[in-house]
């Protein structure tokens, strides 16, 4: 479980960097969303508390965000969102008992994953500073 816990740590904190920021006038549209529906202290919350049905909607509202991206940082949103999801996918199998080697198989295919996801946030960080005015 420390493993999953150290990966969900990770991923919360390179899904979004952008939490609280907000956006002025002239930015794209995206980026008041962003500002608003992005703020991961929720799912981090819930994840320490261990409240993974909370965790699990914070999961789908980042993942409705990325859908709404705009094309330029979509596909990275995606790819931060699915590690968001994968990581509340992990510790509900892991709380339901699920196949202990399946779920090593799954936190390891997450590990493996992790500098793909932090070059995401990367780029997402990027986006954020070029389009919304957003220092990270």
């Amino acid at each position: 479980m420390g493993l999953v816990r150290r990966t969900a740590a990770l991923v919360v904190g390179l899904a979004l960097v952008v939490a609280a920021a907000s956006c002025g006038d002239g930015t794209p549209k995206f980026c008041d969303s962003l500002a608003r529906q992005a703020d991961m202290a929720r799912l981090s919350a819930a994840l320490d508390a261990g409240d993974l049905p909370k965790a699990r909607r914070e999961a789908t509202r980042f993942s409705t965000l990325a859908k709404e991206a705009p094309d330029e940082v979509r596909p990275d949103l995606k790819a931060l969102a699915s590690g968001v999801s994968d990581v509340v996918g992990i510790l509900e199998a892991d709380k339901a008992g699920g196949d202990p080697a399946a779920l090593e198989r799954q936190r390891e295919e997450l590990n493996n994953r992790l500098a793909e996801l932090g070059r995401r946030s990367t780029s997402v960080q990027t986006w954020a500073s070029r389009e919304c005015g957003i220092d990270l």
